[in-house]
């Protein structure tokens, strides 16, 4: 429930600033609006990042405290070649 509460103002305001910065009138509050745009969708990457955990820690909970096992192995070597890529 909570989340629906935190994500549709987010989604909302989302539409509102990508509306507005496609207006004519947008054009001179771009940065602004990228501003807001950029926090909104951070706030919303945050809300989805706590729901995942609280699911994460509620499985746990169902498992006996175990740590729930991931679905498929990690790819350490694939990861840090994508982050060495995005530092270049």
């Amino acid at each position: 429930l909570l989340s629906h509460e935190l994500r549709s103002p987010l989604h909302g305001m989302l539409g509102l600033t990508d509306s507005l910065l496609n207006s004519p009138a947008g054009k001179t509050m771009s940065k602004q609006l990228g501003m807001v745009r950029g926090c909104a969708a951070r706030l919303l990457d945050l809300v989805a990042n706590i729901m995942d955990l609280a699911h994460a820690e509620k499985q746990r909970q169902d498992n006996g405290g175990a740590n729930p096992r991931p679905e498929s192995p990690v790819d350490f070597g694939a990861i840090v070649e994508e982050v060495h890529a995005m530092t270049l």
